[in-house]
């Protein structure tokens, strides 16, 4: 009897541990099935509004989860600029036309709402971002002494020092660059000079379309040290965009100089083939400032609600200036954010 006694209380003894040990394993399990998945969350977008009416330059913060929308500063100009924002110091910087009929970067303090002009030397600056430090600002700026060649500049916050890369090549010009914070590299669109003057030198003497010059893609470091070329192409780009894992690039391209109708692709940067994503439609007209989301999982891009039946102007106010995401996927596009009879100028996130 003594003998059964001891052989069942070993048997409860090892049930008893084998329970514990599922019990153990259905709390973490269920930990990670029941736990809120953190970094599927929408970070905030930051949006730079142009009213034609008004000419004031609008400065949004859009909250994605709550869909709520708040202004965070208002300027009249009769510039067009790119903002960036520091969250970490909340700070704006843009561009603004001074006494001597030269665009200088700024910064605007939000919290004191204090105004400070940061350079002097340049002839105009556009398409200002920030980096993940939020120590430098990032530019496309024309010299004192230039009118079409166009370089990067880099301003460091903290040192106020001025970095002016390839300044030496007067005949390669920056179209366009996209900074990548996941990366801190750059996807960087430059042309020559002298090849575009001789495509429209061209086109006016032969009262022929203007045709797309030869673009160049190369990933730059921070430094401004060229890392890789990708590719050259012969579209009319309207934006670019390097992933986070720095394996492949999308870009946005228009159809003509003055056509509405657009097309994203991406490319691969190893094996170069090329994927048609996206061509526009609808409210999807005249697709550009394109931009991959932190994870890879789709893009961002700007567009406007044009007529596609007619040729396109730089000075035509959309019906719909319009924010969207496209989902891979889904393989669909969807609408974040819209600006009625404006133009939604430029946009970031902290991750892009």
């Amino acid at each position: 009897m003594a003998k059964l006694y001891i052989e069942r209380a070993g048997i409860l003894k090892k049930f008893t541990f084998i329970l514990i040990i599922i019990v153990i394993i259905c709390i973490v399990f269920s930990k990670k099935i029941f736990s809120i998945d953190h970094s599927a969350s929408k970070s905030n977008l930051y949006v730079n509004v142009f009213d034609p009416k008004s000419l004031k330059f609008n400065f949004y913060q859009f909250d994605q989860n709550q869909n709520k929308s708040t202004l965070l500063f208002s300027k009249e100009t009769a510039d067009y600029t790119a903002f960036a924002y520091s969250e970490l110091n909340n700070k704006l910087y843009f561009a603004d036309g001074i006494s001597d009929h030269t665009i200088q970067l700024f910064e605007n303090d939000l919290i004191t709402n204090q105004m400070k002009q940061l350079t002097t030397e340049f002839n105009n600056v556009d398409f200002i971002q920030i980096d993940k430090e939020q120590k430098i600002i990032l530019m496309r700026v024309l010299l004192r002494d230039e009118f079409r060649n166009f370089h990067i500049a880099t301003y460091n916050l903290q040192t106020k020092k001025i970095q002016i890369w390839d300044e030496e090549n007067k005949d390669r010009s920056v179209l366009d660059f996209n900074y990548n914070p996941n990366n801190n590299q750059l996807i960087v669109v430059t042309f020559s000079e002298n090849e575009d003057q001789k495509k429209i030198t061209e086109a006016n003497k032969n009262q022929t379309k203007l045709q797309p010059i030869k673009y160049s893609l190369d990933v730059y470091d921070i430094e401004g040290r060229k890392k890789k070329h990708i590719a050259n192409v012969e579209r009319f780009i309207s934006g670019a965009s390097l992933a986070s894992d720095a394996n492949s690039v999308i870009i946005s391209y228009d159809e003509a100089v003055d056509s509405p109708i657009s097309h994203v692709v991406e490319i691969d940067i190893q094996s170069k083939k090329v994927k048609s994503l996206l061509d526009s439609s609808g409210i999807y007209s005249k697709i550009r400032a394109v931009k991959y989301d932190e994870n890879k999982n789709g893009f961002y891009f700007l567009s406007s609600m044009i007529n596609e039946n007619k040729r396109y102007s730089i000075l035509e106010i959309p019906k719909e200036s319009v924010l969207s995401y496209y989902d891979f996927k889904k393989n669909k596009a969807n609408t974040v954010w819209r600006a009625e009879k404006s133009v939604i100028v430029n946009y970031s996130a902290k991750h892009f």
